[in-house]
């Protein structure tokens, strides 16, 4: 194999755990003639799944690579992780990312912001303020892939990032920009940034750097200074833990029939059995931060944005979680134990939950104003 085809497949396996060939390739011809004749290309290069995970305010899903599936084979080798405590409260503010495509070379970022005047919401007792704000609109190349793949807001809601793709033949690279959300003159702060996947650039928790991988011989992975655009090569394994943490506490995999999580940094492995339905493949996308829940995915539809959660298991017990509000189809963890739901059937609707999965809370996304756009990130605080 050539030697940016070894780049490639050394970079995106240090990336994460993840992202299906199949489904890159097949949303490469969905997107635009041009990305559709890299389908061999990308084919041959990614041999190997991918699993991104996104920063604090998470990508739909936060998730990250894990433990080699060999070396967590029984039920569990760990304390079992806490239980949901009854008295963590969600909080009480929130802002929601929504992204459309407007037409070939242009991405428009909205925001819905989610309060409560009640304070602290009890269970069924307060009903959210929404309002909502249209932030930038995001301009790249004709049928370029990568940003759809890559914007991703800090965790401060001040800056966004984005990856635009450049001299990369396969599509999978290319220069990383970073903007204020609200307007303004992108400013370039990287090259040969890795786009495939999700979660491919990261923020700190501070707002400050982000964590990417490189498209060149050594598949090199480091930290990006987001005020100076220096680059700052890191061991990976150090690489992984710390973009993680970004994440949260945990992260998970799935490989031969189960499913692993881990702490951050590898260790004190928990693995359940979990085979998906037609033996489609699957990925993690989030795990709580008590370790208790991961959500997986089994849609093969959109390697990029890979939203659509088919199941949240129970580490505890290995058995599906079952939700008050219906089968859910996104799902974000927060830090205090509690979750954003959103489920099948009416995508307008998003549900808050405590830690014990009781309705905090919901609210109905305006159709006139956002209705055919993709939630695509929540940050909470």
């Amino acid at each position: 194999m050539n030697a940016p085809m070894d780049n490639l497949r050394s970079g995106l396996a240090d990336l994460a755990d993840d992202v299906n060939p199949v489904d890159l390739r097949d949303r490469a011809l969905r997107t635009s003639h041009r990305i559709g004749v890299r389908r061999t290309v990308l084919t041959s290069a990614l041999s190997l799944v991918l699993l991104g995970s996104a920063g604090v305010t998470a990508v739909a899903m936060t998730g990250g690579g894990g433990a080699d599936p060999d070396t967590a084979t029984t039920p569990s080798v760990s304390a079992s992780p806490p239980s949901p405590s009854a008295s963590a409260r969600p909080a009480v503010t929130g802002d929601y990312y929504f992204m459309r495509e407007a037409g070939t070379t242009k991405l428009e970022l909205h925001v819905l912001h989610e309060s409560y005047p009640c304070g602290t919401p009890e269970p069924g007792t307060c009903e959210p303020v929404t309002r909502t704000e249209k932030l930038r609109t995001i301009t790249h190349p004709a049928d370029d892939a990568c940003p759809w793949q890559t914007v991703t807001v800090s965790p401060d809601g001040r800056q966004v990032a984005w990856v635009v793709s450049a001299d990369d033949p396969s599509g999978a690279s290319g220069d990383l920009m970073i903007a204020d959300v609200r307007g303004g003159t992108a400013q370039k702060r990287g090259s040969r940034v890795l786009c495939l996947g999700t979660g491919n650039v990261v923020w700190s928790p501070d707002s400050t750097r982000l964590y990417v991988g490189k498209m060149d011989n050594a598949g090199t992975v480091g930290v990006v200074d987001a005020s100076s655009g220096k680059f700052s090569a890191m061991e990976r394994d150090a690489w992984k833990e710390a973009r993680a943490l970004a994440t949260g506490p945990f992260r998970g995999t799935i490989g031969e029939g189960r499913l692993t999580v881990t702490k951050a940094d590898g260790t004190a492995p928990r693995s359940v059995p979990y085979e998906t339905e037609h033996g489609l493949d699957a990925v993690v996308l989030g795990v709580s931060h008590d370790g208790r829940y991961a959500a997986v995915s089994t849609d093969a539809g959109d390697p990029s944005r890979r939203l659509h959660v088919a199941d949240v298991i129970d580490m505890t017990s290995g058995r599906p979680v079952t939700f008050p509000v219906g089968e859910a189809s996104s799902v974000w963890f927060l830090p205090d134990g509690s979750l954003v739901v959103g489920v099948s059937g009416d995508p307008r609707k998003v549900y808050r939950l405590d830690a014990d999965l009781r309705v905090v809370a919901q609210f109905t996304v305006d159709k006139a104003q956002l209705g055919n756009r993709m939630l695509v990130q929540a940050a909470f605080g």
